[in-house]
């Protein structure tokens, strides 16, 4: 005997099936969405805070407290030095407002 049709529970089944796998992708592509926009920021905090390491460390420049634009995202850049045996260790922080300090950096001069 051949069937022309599905029957309730076979239904039910298969929409159940659809309604999970749906679900799951939608929470796993949020997930990634998330640590792609993390990464993107660390990986634009970590660009900022070696440009401005260079010109803090070779040009003389100061830092602390300012922001830098890259990317239509604002990198604020935190910057402190210290004498240590002789040698300068200057440190920099760099990250975003909502994520706070991605990334620090050491140079010893």
């Amino acid at each position: 005997m051949i069937r022309s049709g599905f029957t309730l529970i076979e239904v039910l089944v298969a929409v159940a099936v659809l309604g999970f796998s749906f679900g799951a992708f939608l929470v796993l592509s949020g997930r990634t969405v998330q640590s792609t926009d993390e990464l993107l920021k660390t990986t634009l905090s970590t660009v900022a805070a070696h440009n401005c390491l260079n010109e803090a460390v070779y040009g003389g420049k100061n830092f602390n407290g300012k922001s830098v634009e890259l990317y239509n995202y604002k990198i604020s850049i935190s910057q402190d030095f210290e004498e240590l045996m002789g040698y300068r260790v200057v440190k920099l922080g760099a990250g975003t407002e909502d994520r706070g300090v991605l990334v620090e950096l050491y140079e010893v001069r």
